[in-house]
Order: structure tokens, then sequence, then C-alpha cells
């Protein structure tokens, strides 16, 4: 156990531990979200779109819904692009620190502008999440963490006016004391984000986490990326350990015992990775949605570790975290203002007015985004008096592809894959000229099957017997498509934090990124299969 790791640790500890109370202290949830949204309009009633849509007069939650629209980013674009080029007070009479870049599944980059409030406000949902980790999970305070990095796929860059566009690093999104704390619990430098491509980026990291003998945390977005990390490690085993002097030294000790190194590679070749990391206490990762097929990896890879679901991210806001030993995230009462619209009626509610079942999430930050649709649904799984509602992330609302009008959605795919048996490896269904290809490590059903699995969808079926849609077909890949799946999104300018599991993309020329087995071995498994 290292003794400055465990101080840090519990300085940070205590520097969250005021913002925790607040969280769990019971609260009128009405007055907390009216007083955050009068005091931002209020602020921010001098701007040009504080003007536009008169801040200065609202004075509740009824006149701010009825005068102030729904947006989504299209809206912000013309306002983002002012900002770009110097002009203030556009969107906040706050500065813009930075423009932090963003994309979705299907493409189109988004640059969301970053004031003091708005860090404030994710720090409001990260310090009573990570406090909770730190008081509840034992011995996490006693080693460092790992959380992941984005690779840097492009030189710095500013706008026009000279505003950064993205964060420096990652422990910018931590407050000004912690930073440097942070920076000396990081179990793998910022500085691999600029490796030279994504080969040096993962050996870098496999090096820096293979030297870190008191790692106690990990925490990454996508539950693929850490299994594409381990299994990186695996390939590259003994190479990685020649750059890890601490775990390379003698073959043997001088009692004739397998040095460290001997017994560290061993336990990556059979993926005994809680060997490799014997301190590990908790991995935090998505496992909500598409994710929940992808975290089965990691539990096998992880058995014994303490997998905790991370709760509603995005870069425009702090949705909800988790709490050790709930199901579920709750809300971030104190980050945002937020409302929800009901998938059973379509109406919209505040905080206290929720009950259970499916809601699209729409908040407004103190980053200049008001009645901002982010197109995520959740699942309200329980409601309090006086405490922050539990919620569970289902889906992204936008994520579907529709060539002729066969309106397939994530949600269906991802169901079509799981009762044909195809969910435990590596699924990704896309359109390829007039028809869909289902990309799969392994072939276990016909084409036919899963072509009338597809017509289930009354749209895809009507577009099959049109004609506009010839039948699907099935591609075996090899090698790593899951990494192949994330090099290609990041190449084309997603960050990796970004991009969630997917059974659906609305990209075609995946052939060209995948490996492809030859077609006669592809058309003798579906013919074994047929018979």
């Amino acid at each position: 156990m290292s003794i400055g790791s465990e101080i840090c640790n519990r300085i940070c500890k205590a520097l969250y531990q005021n913002e925790y109370r607040r969280f769990v202290t019971p609260c009128e949830l009405e007055r907390v979200q009216t007083d955050y949204l009068l005091e931002l309009l209020h602020k921010n009633a001098d701007t040009v779109y504080g003007e536009k849509y008169g801040f200065a007069d609202i004075k509740s939650y009824k006149e701010f819904a009825e005068t102030v629209p729904l947006t989504t980013y299209e809206d912000y674009e013309a306002y983002i692009e002012e900002i770009g080029k110097g002009k203030k007070g556009v969107l906040t009479k706050e500065p813009v620190l930075l423009l932090e870049l963003t994309s979705g599944s299907s493409g189109g980059k988004k640059f969301i502008p970053y004031t003091k409030s708005l860090k404030q406000e994710f720090q409001k949902g990260i310090k009573p999440w990570l406090y909770n980790i730190y008081d509840q999970v034992e011995g996490v305070c006693q080693g460092r963490s790992y959380w992941s990095i984005t690779p840097v796929t492009a030189k710095k860059s500013y706008t026009e006016a000279g505003i950064p566009i993205g964060f420096e690093e990652d422990a910018e999104y931590f407050g000004g004391i912690e930073q440097g704390i942070m920076k000396q619990l990081f179990a793998v430098s910022s500085k691999v984000k600029f490796s030279s491509d994504m080969e040096a980026f993962y050996m870098q990291t496999s090096v820096e986490l293979l030297q870190c003998k008191e790692l106690t945390l990990i925490s990454v977005w996508n539950p693929t990326f850490l299994t594409i990390l381990c299994d990186f490690m695996r390939e590259h085993v003994e190479e990685i350990l020649l750059q890890v002097p601490e775990r390379e030294s003698r073959k043997t000790s001088h009692h004739g015992k397998e040095s460290e190194a001997v017994q560290v590679a061993e336990a990556i070749r059979t993926n005994q990775w809680e060997q490799v990391f014997p301190k590990l206490k908790i991995i935090s990762c998505w496992a909500d949605g598409s994710a929940a097929d992808s975290v089965k990896r990691v539990r096998e890879y992880f058995p014994n570790t303490y997998i905790q679901p991370k709760g509603l991210l995005a870069t425009e806001c702090f949705v909800s975290f988790p709490m050790v030993g709930e199901e579920g995230s709750r809300l971030s009462l104190y980050s945002h203002f937020f409302e929800f619209r009901s998938v059973e009626n379509d109406r919209i509610y505040m905080v206290h007015q929720l009950k259970k079942g499916m809601y699209e999430v729409i908040v407004t930050t103190g980053g200049g985004l008001y009645r901002y649709c982010i197109g995520d649904m959740i699942e309200v799984l329980e409601t309090y008096e006086a405490a922050p509602p539990r919620v569970r992330f289902l889906r992204r609302k936008g994520i579907t592809c529709d060539l002729y009008g066969e309106k397939l959605t994530e949600e269906f795919v991802r169901k079509v894959c799981m009762k044909l048996g195809l969910q435990e490896g590596f699924c990704l269904l896309a359109p390829e000229g007039n028809r869909y290809c289902l990309y799969t490590q392994e072939v276990c059903i016909s084409e036919q099957a899963l072509d009338e699995a597809l017509c289930e969808n009354y749209h895809y079926d009507y577009c099959r017997r049109l004609g506009q849609l010839q039948p699907v077909i099935i591609q075996l890949v090899t090698g790593n498509p899951g990494q192949d799946y994330l090099k290609r999104l990041t190449t084309e300018g997603m960050r990796l934090g970004d991009i969630k599991p997917a059974y659906l993309s609305g990209k075609s020329g995946w052939n060209e990124w995948f490996h492809l087995a030859e077609m006669k071995e592809i058309n003798r498994e579906r013919t074994d299969t047929d018979d």
C-alpha cells in the first residue's frame, strides 16, 4: 500500500463530503429545481438568447415552459459559431472557457460551450458519487485509479477567436484543488493521449497499468474498451513486460521461485486479470442499454470485482450517478434543471412530478443550453418525496436506420440478436447498398432466419415485400472486430468516451474496416446451419 496514495484519496474524500451530505439530506425537490432555474435565467437575462426569449420577465417554471421552446443542437449552431468568432454574452453572461467536441453515433460534430458554471455543475455529480465509493468500497482509498483517456486524433485546435477546442486533459473535469491530487492518483499519465497511433496508445497504456501495483479503481466508459485493452495485453504480453522493469527483472528469485514477471505473464495469457491487478476493488463502466451485453465479458475477466454501472453522463450534462448497493442511479438533482417527456403521453414533467415509467431527458444548464433534448431515454425505477429519483438509462432516442422507410431501431435489432442467440459475440447490423449486412464473429443461424426475424418489424417487412430491400446477408468477421469498430469511429472524429456499444449502425462500408472471412467459409457454415 502506498501511504501517499491513501493520503491523496483521503484528502479528496474530505473535499467531497459536504457535497455528498447535501445530496443525501432530505429536500423539497420542486424548490431546489425552481430556485436553480430562476437564478440561471436571471443571470443570463441580458444575453442574446435571454433577450430573445424574455428571461427577465420569467418568474415561474410555467412561464419558462410557455416562453422558451424545446431545442436540439441545430438550434444552437449559429449561436456557437458567433461564440467561436469571439462574440460575448451570446448564450451565457459568463465567458466560454472552451468548446468541447462531441458527436452522435451517426456522425456530425458538435461543439458544446463550457463555462465555469457548467464545470461546477458536473462536479456536483462527480463529488457525491466518488465520496460514496470512497466511503462504501473497502480498500479503494489505499491505491491508485485508472480513468480512461481519450487519445488525440488531431492537433490541438482553436476557434477564430482563440477559444480552445477540447480539454487539455481529463483531470480538468475535477475541481481546481483536486486536479493536482488526481494527477498523483492516476495510474496512467494523460500523456498517453498524444500517442502516434492507436497501437502505440494501447501499448503505453498497458505498460503504465502494469507498472501500477496498487490499482484499486478502474473507470472507463465503454466496457468493450476494457476487454479490448486486456486482449491487447494478452497478445503483446512479452513486448509489454520488457518495458515494465519492476516486473521484468529476473526469471527466478534467489529462493528458486518464479519471478513476478513470469507469474504476471502467465496470469495475462490465461485471462486471470484479478491476479494481474490483485488490489482492484471496483470497475465503473456502462452496463445499461446496449452495454448490458458487452459488460458480460468484463464480469468474466473480473469475476470477483465489484462492477458498478455508470449513471447517465453526456458531454452536454451530468444526469445521474450510481450509489453503492442501489439498482440504477440517482438523478444529479443539484447539477442542472431537468424536465422529462413521457413516452406514455408525450407530456413534460418536472422532477417532483415523476412516476415510474419511461421518459426522454431534457436539460437546462449553466453552459447555455436551454430545454435541450439530449436524446437519451431513461426508465424511472423509483421516486421519493424528499430525495432524487432512481433512474436507469435505456437507449438513445435517435439510433435508427431508415433507407426506404423500414425504421429499424437499436433496441429492436438488439432483441432480434438476443432471440437468435447472437448476443454473446460481436454483432453489428449495417446497411450495404439496398440490403443490410450482419457482421458477426459466429454464424449460428441462416440468413433466412435472420431476415424472418427482422420482418417482425412491420416497416422492414413492408419494404422487403415491395422489393425495396433485398434479403439480409451475414458476413463472418475475424480478428478483433470490437477494436476495428472503435478504430473507425475514432478515426472519423468521435471521442472514445462517446462511443457506446451498438447492434445497429447507420454507416455503410464496414467491410473496409473489419477483417472478413472467405466467402466460401461463410457459405459452408451457412449450409451446415441450414442442414
